[in-house]
């Protein structure tokens, strides 16, 4: 991802959220998620495929049942890989195989109800013969079993198993009901009884007792157990040799479907991605929904449309201040476009929502707007501060220029450059004169950059656009020396942009907001006298 976006501009335009709050269900769907690359120009023909997979979701009544399928969905991933290094599995692993091949079979019936001629989603394979080996019996169980039907051999062994088994338990039953009745005692279902000790005449009579031996003994008892007979001992000896027998046989079964599963092994592993694809656009179709995101179009020209476009992070932050998102229109084609505007007044939220509206369409993710149309990148970047840099101990200013030779360097593929207030940790007249130059070189690039600027006269070179954020909307009564209160900022502020052709200086609404925040009305003067 890194080539295509860097780790700070994820986090500056906040895709690194967006991402996060993509949540696939299963460990497959989250792999997805983490080897999802974007799509970039020339794959404008996939990305559409992609996004009408996503709406087939969205408008399916079978996305619920689907979702709760894979919840369902364990991970299978290292079973897969001990029976292709020819391991033999055991019989949790041979449950985790069977319940998998159910799971498939439901999944791939409700994906071809929600496949059309016109829309194939992806598609699954089946495997009902290695199924069978799982299921012998025919029982449907979501258990795992070796059933006897698996060998005649296994199934001798376990009936003579059985049958020498109830002699035992017959021959026991036996000599404990003659002590019984004998002795006139009861034993428990452990065959056994408790002696006090202060009845020596009934210990020693018991002592002489063939049958019965002592077992253990504490301060107060002694601990009688009937004792096996030579007849019980070879039973018991024979019982535990036929146990030898049954796993043994039991192993080579195991061995034998862990062989059938490695043939399937390749099958298994393409069934476990496409889950995972399938799990993945999932959680992009609920996210959208979520979201109120739409379905961008995509093309090839270098443009950017987008009507009330939001910044989703922004947005969430918002609403739970019950404060309105103002939502923002943009036109941008090939070329450099400046935003300009007081401070607070939604430039550098403009900017990201525009790397992060970008950034999601190339990620095959619906957008948060009511429409947009944009072309695909093979690159995005912002400029909007580095804390990285300035914590290795570069100035503010020597971050931005770090992070604009990085911007350059891609200009000549098409990108998508964002700059926020460039130059603005220098000299006022360097900084106008660094950001002009920047801005002469990038218009000539196949790219599409903007760049907000406090700067006059950046926007006036022919072709350059300029978008003004319209500003303070104060009533006309507003005495705002009395409001103190820099809320009103953002209860009147209208973030919205407007173009405008550029004649001299950009609109300055610091000291209205400096006056609203409630600063001194002497220090407003005398910045009014500079003025």
């Amino acid at each position: 991802m890194n080539s295509f976006m860097t780790e700070n501009t994820m986090k500056n335009i906040n895709f690194d959220y967006i991402f996060n709050e993509i949540r696939p269900i299963t460990e497959y769907g989250i792999r997805a998620k983490q080897e999802a690359k974007p799509f970039i120009k020339g794959q404008e023909a996939d990305l559409k495929t992609e996004f009408n997979k996503i709406r087939a979701f969205i408008e399916s009544r079978q996305r619920r049942d689907l979702i709760d399928v894979l919840k369902h969905t364990k991970n299978i991933f290292e079973t897969i890989h001990r029976a292709k290094s020819n391991q033999v599995l055991d019989e949790v692993e041979l449950f985790e195989i069977k319940n998998f091949l159910i799971l498939v079979e439901k999944i791939d019936k409700i994906l071809r109800g929600i496949s059309d001629t016109d829309l194939k989603l992806l598609q699954l394979t089946p495997l009902p013969q290695l199924y069978e080996e799982l299921d012998p019996a025919h029982e449907r169980l979501n258990t795992f079993y070796i059933y006897d039907e698996y060998s005649q051999k296994l199934k001798e062994i376990r009936n003579e198993k059985r049958q020498t088994e109830k002699t035992i338990r017959l021959l026991k039953k036996k000599i404990k009901e003659e002590i019984q009745e004998k002795y006139n005692i009861r034993l428990n279902l452990k065959n056994e009884v408790a002696i006090s000790k202060s009845q020596k005449e009934r210990i020693d009579e018991l002592n002489k007792e063939v049958n019965l031996r002592v077992s253990g003994e504490n301060y107060l008892n002694i601990i009688f157990k009937i004792k096996n007979t030579d007849e019980i001992d070879k039973l018991e000896k024979k019982y535990e040799e036929l146990t030898y027998e049954e796993d043994d046989e039991e192993y080579k079964i195991r061995q034998n479907i862990s062989g059938s599963i490695k043939e399937y092994s390749d099958i298994l592993q393409k069934n476990t991605k496409t889950i995972g694809e399938i799990d993945y656009l999932i959680a992009k179709a609920n996210y959208a929904q979520k979201t109120g995101s739409i379905e961008p179009e995509i093309i090839n020209e270098l443009q950017i449309t987008i009507k009330d476009g939001r910044n989703l992070k922004l947005e969430k932050t918002l609403k739970e201040k019950h404060i309105q998102y103002v939502p923002i229109d943009l036109n941008l084609n090939k070329n450099v476009s400046c935003i300009t505007g007081a401070n607070m007044g939604g430039k550098t939220v403009t900017l990201r929502m525009i790397g992060q509206i970008a950034a999601m369409a190339s990620f095959g993710m619906f957008v948060p707007c009511e429409y947009a149309r944009l072309c695909l990148f093979e690159h995005i970047f912002i400029s909007a501060g580095d804390n990285q840099s300035i914590e290795k101990g570069l100035s503010t200013f020597g971050a931005e220029m770090v992070n604009l030779k990085e911007a350059i360097k891609s200009s000549d593929r098409r990108c998508l450059i964002l700059i926020d207030e460039l130059a603005g940790g220098t000299n006022p007249k360097e900084g106008y004169a660094i950001t002009k130059a920047v801005v002469n070189y990038l218009k000539n690039k196949d790219c599409i950059t903007v760049l907000t600027t406090h700067y006059d006269n950046v926007a006036n070179d022919e072709g350059i656009k300029n978008l003004q954020v319209k500003g303070l909307n104060l009533p006309d009564e507003t005495d705002l020396s009395k409001t103190d209160n820099i809320e009103y900022v953002q209860k009147y502020m209208d973030y919205r942009l407007i173009e405008v052709k550029y004649s001299s200086d950009i609109p300055k609404d610091a000291l209205k907001i400096a006056k609203m925040a409630g600063i001194d009305e002497e220090i407003i003067k005398d910045a009014e006298r500079y003025l």
